[in-house]
């Protein structure tokens, strides 16, 4: 069976011409056989996970000595670690979860220095991904198991349920394709994933007409991809009057964070429909699910979370910040334990045996796009519920995003709505210069269309400051 994981997790990453030639073969292999028993197992589990502490526990105490067995046993960095932490006589199989503090908080620094020594098995016979090295950070390369994506589409699909989500659903995606070979194209229809890909490079109103036909012709009922192309949707959809034949059912954003007057531009388009965010790393170190607005919850069963102050210590306090460590189960190539992942969030509820290890968090700012501003005296300003909510706010502007290079100053970059005018871009500044209070002070500066990265995600404020000094 572990043949058939690592050709179904290949599939996906398999080049657009190699894909095309066997997708329509794929999706004539029925749903149950194309995901398979490893997956159908997984999803069990983790549902099970979620309502019984003592499975949820058992597991998890179970997954960690395995990671901890494996990483001892065929990778000479982390035996170091491991003997530095508890004895060259430690016995990974007597591991307990509260014996993890113990270990040194694991770097990227640390695994770029470890090279080769830090896998378990050799390069080849892994996946080797890359951090895109946005926000001037040095590019991390790091490997990941063949087989690891059915697994961790088990518990996607965990979270998406919470929308109505089920794996025979059909889904459009809003995310940074380029459709190679033919630079003209707009959109493909990917029969073996059983999703329309639409190109969101630039995304006119004019494409999104067609888009909106395309949808109604697959009577697809699922919006998944970046919360900003999403966003920029819904714009151009109000904009241009037009609503969907069958009403959407939910949002399954990605890659991003999800704002609250992103939420509400959607909804307005879309009516009352469902979001079904999840938290995740490339590394595939933590995964957690929206359980309520901006309340995430982690999944043990796919590594254990913690969070710890800037001097390692445990946050223990609901309502402290902290910076998530996390140890991933579901990869074992390149074992990422006590691995610090550079995010920050809230703690909610902590993770503890009496709640099967699952720790609750808000307000989680990723590493690589820093959701808040740096304000005149050096003070962090979350930016989740910073715009207001209202979709009228913005008339006037199609898109914005903000830019900060000096504390207490920002830019709005703005693209103009057709019939917008500088009075509607000033009302929209002096509107928000008076929510910061006087930590932020806003310049405007009007643009015919928002850089995108490589991958087509916006960073909703391009922050340019030194974080690590604030």
């Amino acid at each position: 069976m572990r043949l058939l994981d690592i050709a179904r997790s290949a599939y996906v990453k398999s080049p657009p011409g190699l894909r095309r030639s066997v997708a329509p073969l794929i999706s004539m292999v029925p749903l149950s056989l194309r995901y398979g028993a490893v997956y159908e197992r997984w999803r069990r589990d983790i549902v099970r996970a979620r309502t019984d502490s003592d499975f949820s526990t058992a597991a998890t105490t179970a997954a960690l000595r395995s990671l901890a067995g494996t990483a001892i046993h065929a990778s000479p960095f982390h035996r170091a670690r491991f003997e530095t932490a508890f004895g060259e006589d430690f016995d990974a199989r007597q591991m307990e979860v509260e014996d993890l503090a113990r270990l040194p908080i694991l770097t990227k620094g640390d695994l770029r220095a470890a090279g080769a020594v830090a896998l378990t098995r050799p390069a080849k016979s892994l996946v080797r991904n890359c951090t895109s090295g946005s926000n001037g950070e040095e590019p991390f390369a790091f490997y990941v198991d063949r087989d690891r994506s059915v697994r961790e589409f088990a518990f996607v699909n965990d979270a998406w349920a919470r929308a109505g989500y089920t794996r025979d659903e059909t889904r459009c995606v809003l995310k940074g394709f380029r459709m190679k070979g033919a630079e003209d194209r707009l959109f493909e229809w990917e029969p073996a994933l059983n999703e329309l890909r639409l190109c969101v490079f630039p995304m006119t109103e004019a494409d999104v007409a067609l888009y909106i036909d395309l949808i109604d012709a697959r009577q697809i009922r699922f919006l998944h991809g970046y919360p900003s192309a999403i966003e920029l949707f819904c714009r151009h959809m109000l904009a241009l009057g037009r609503s969907f034949r069958m009403p959407i059912r939910g949002i399954l954003p990605i890659s991003e964070p999800l704002y609250d007057h992103q939420r509400a531009t959607i909804r307005q388009a879309l009516g009352d429909v469902a979001f079904a965010p999840f938290y995740g790393l490339s590394e595939k170190a933590l995964f957690a699910r929206e359980v309520a607005d901006d309340i995430y919850e982690f999944e043990p069963l796919y590594g254990l979370a913690e969070l710890v102050d800037d001097d390692g210590a445990p946050v223990t306090e609901p309502g402290t910040e902290g910076r998530l460590i996390g140890t991933g189960f579901i990869t074992h190539g390149m074992p990422f334990i006590r691995y610090d992942t550079e995010d920050r969030a809230r703690l909610v509820e902590p993770g503890t045996r009496a709640n099967g290890w699952r720790m609750k968090v808000e307000a989680i700012s990723p590493r690589r796009k820093p959701g808040f501003f740096i304000g005149k005296a050096g003070n962090r300003i979350v930016a989740t519920n910073f715009p207001p909510q209202d979709p009228a706010f913005f008339r006037g502007m199609s898109e914005f995003q903000f830019v900060q290079s000096e504390p207490g100053k920002a830019v709005i970059r703005y693209v103009a709505a057709k019939n917008g005018t500088l009075r509607d871009a000033e009302r929209i500044r002096a509107a928000l210069e008076a929510k910061a209070d006087g930590h932020l002070t806003f310049k405007l500066e009007r643009v015919d269309c928002l850089a995108c990265g490589s991958q087509g995600k916006r960073a909703f404020i391009d922050q340019r400051l030194d974080l690590s000094r604030y």
